[in-house]
């Protein structure tokens, strides 16, 4: 029995001996394991960022368009709200045009009774042309038919004076009868009595002419008015234009395909020219904007492979590009600049603006959402 005892005993001894020693190498492998695992992730950590740029300071951007109003007036319309997809030319909202249309129906007024004006003065031209021309131009041939006489006959006094002035002589004489020097003086006083009545007549043609002619000076004055209100005419059309595009201007169209992501405004407020009415962006015109280190942007170059994985969509991986670094840190735009005084001066790292293209667009993507980036930087 002792004996028995005695190599149970000892078997025993001889397992918790195997079991120490067993349990002992474990922890060792065990230890030795993880150092290698932590090695390894260690140097695929550091061959990570040897190959590739990280960055976490990156968010979807795009071109966000506001609509504003150009003129002022109550909202009538606003059939759009956030999330709506849009397309180019829809409605987005109305601005009340009922005065505008009201002015416009009184220009087009004004321009009717001024047209109608014109008319009748054209008319009236029309009517004094035909009637003063016809007598100037006769006034005309009679006052040269009338000089013409004037001057035939101032030839012919000139010689009946010349012929009687020579009778009287003669008859002094006694070398011309009685009868001969009356038929002289008949002759010259016939020619004179003729020449002033040619003279008064042409006297009375130039007094009808000068009549004619202050009527056809009518037609002058005729013109001026018509140029007067065919500038006024045109003033009035020129109003009318404005007033077409003030209407065309309360109606508010998208210039471009989108989705609406803000509107400011509801329908019945008021609004000025200016004013915000909504904002909205192109789903398919969206990229990310990063800003990279100032001690990293020289290992970045445009055409460089990037990842890009969205907080919201955990376990997404999106392709992309770099498209543009920027020239420029981000801190030379902040509305408040810091001017580093003397003797307190923090040296800070700057970042530079960094565009990268998403090779898929994706409608689940909108602007603002932040991003991390893995540009590679070695593999390109």
């Amino acid at each position: 029995m002792a004996t028995n005892e005695s190599d149970s005993n000892h078997a025993h001894r001889e397992s918790a001996r195997a079991n120490a020693r067993f349990s002992g190498g474990g922890k060792v492998l065990l230890v030795g394991v993880a150092v290698l695992l932590l090695a390894v992730s260690v140097a695929h950590w550091m061959y990570n960022r040897w190959t590739h740029v990280y960055l976490d300071d990156a968010r979807i951007d795009g071109e966000v368009m506001t609509v504003s109003s150009r003129v002022s007036g109550w909202v009538t319309e606003l059939p759009v709200i956030e999330g709506d997809r849009v397309k180019k030319g829809q409605l987005l909202a109305r601005v009340d045009e009922r005065d505008s249309i009201l002015q416009r129906e009184v220009l087009v007024a004004k321009l009717r009774a001024i047209e109608n004006q014109m008319e009748a003065v054209k008319a009236q031209t029309g009517q004094v042309d035909e009637e003063t021309l016809g007598k100037y131009q006769s006034e005309t041939n009679r006052l040269a038919a009338a000089e013409a006489e004037v001057a035939s006959l101032a030839v012919q006094l000139k010689q009946a004076r010349y012929d009687y002035e020579r009778a009287e002589e003669l008859a002094k004489a006694k070398w011309v009868s009685p009868q001969a020097l009356e038929r002289a003086r008949s002759a010259y006083h016939q020619v004179q009595e003729s020449h002033r009545k040619a003279q008064a007549e042409v006297a009375a043609v130039r007094g009808t002419l000068a009549a004619a002619g202050g009527s056809r000076r009518q037609l002058k004055v005729m013109g001026h008015q018509l140029s007067v209100l065919a500038h006024q005419a045109e003033e009035i059309r020129a109003e009318i234009r404005r007033r077409d595009i003030d209407i065309a201007d309360r109606t508010i169209v998208s210039p471009a395909e989108g989705r609406v992501v803000m509107t400011f405004v509801r329908q019945g407020e008021h609004v000025s020219p200016g004013q915000r009415i909504l904002m909205f962006h192109d789903p398919d015109e969206i990229w990310v904007e990063a800003n990279v280190k100032e001690t990293e942007v020289r290992l970045l170059k445009p055409g460089m492979k990037a990842e890009v994985r969205v907080d919201a969509y955990p376990g997404k991986v999106y392709e992309g590009e770099v498209f543009r670094v920027g020239r420029t840190a981000t801190s030379k735009f902040a509305l408040l600049p810091d001017p580093n005084p003397s003797g307190n001066f923090t040296k800070i790292t700057q970042r530079l603006p960094v565009r990268i293209s998403l090779a898929k667009k994706d409608l689940a993507l909108r602007p603002g959402m932040m991003v991390e980036v893995s540009i590679a930087i070695r593999n390109n």
